[in-house]
């Protein structure tokens, strides 16, 4: 099948979002958009993000004849996919050509190809036995929002200030504390403790203190922008407003 990619930026942006966690993904196609479940290899985050398929891509795909709902698209290095859009002339149309194959029930992608009139880059698909799928109904229960014990709002500044504050801690392994009262909710580092710009309806708490720990590097993985944030006994996560991504992080003892 061959489809023109329209937005090269919103592609690209959407694999940056998913190269934090990890390089080897498998993106998931579908007639709605295109999107990606990813975690670290022990598991404790899991990460989402999507966008529609409008502001990627152009072209129809013949979903009965594939027989499935969804394109499986494995890629061994996500860096790699990036910098292949970099040789591409800027007036050039780029289109993207993807074979396929059934295999056990899914419809999987062998290799794509990057197509403008002066160029062709192929890429050759990992192999999906050799990545690590999430599946929606995983995926649905690991970033539920019901049952949270706590939620609250965490403004792009003060995310960005945060991230910013933890740069200036060296051990990456250290915690980040969020002290969450009724009407405040603190970041607390090692080295600093800074309050949040937000009011107390913004704040849904159970109980009248709660201080949910994750690690700070796991903050990064995370893109500095205006989230809801929900905790639960075993994990936080946070849901994007400005994009169609969110994650959930495990909480640690401190």
């Amino acid at each position: 099948m061959r489809l023109r990619i329209t937005s090269t930026a919103n592609l690209i942006t959407l694999l940056r979002r998913l190269k934090t966690v990890e390089r080897s993904v498998i993106l998931e196609l579908k007639k709605d958009g295109i999107f990606c479940k990813v975690h670290t290899p022990d598991k404790s985050v899991m990460k989402y993000s999507s966008v529609k398929f409008d502001d990627i891509l152009e072209g129809e795909i013949d979903w009965k004849k594939i027989k499935c709902d969804r394109i499986k698209i494995g890629i061994i290095d996500v860096t790699r996919l990036i910098d292949a859009f970099k040789h591409f002339r800027p007036e050039e149309e780029i289109f993207m050509e993807i074979e396929t194959d059934n295999l056990e029930g899914s419809c999987v992608s062998t290799e794509v190809k990057l197509i403008s009139a002066s160029l062709s880059i192929r890429l050759k698909c990992a192999d999906l036995s050799l990545l690590s799928y999430v599946e929606d109904n995983i995926l649905d229960l690991v970033h539920s929002r019901e049952d949270a014990l706590l939620r609250f709002k965490i403004y792009q500044s003060d995310f960005t200030t945060i991230t910013s504050l933890c740069g200036l801690e060296t051990n990456s392994e250290e915690i980040l504390c969020f002290n969450v009262k009724d009407t405040n909710v603190y970041a607390i580092g090692d080295s600093f403790n800074y309050k949040l710009n937000i009011g107390s309806s913004e704040i849904i708490l159970e109980d009248g203190e709660s201080s949910p720990n994750i690690y700070k590097k796991e903050l990064s993985y995370m893109e500095p922008e205006t989230c809801e944030v929900y905790v639960h006994d075993n994990r936080m996560v946070m849901v994007s407003e400005q994009s169609s991504t969110s994650i959930a992080m495990g909480l640690v003892e401190k």
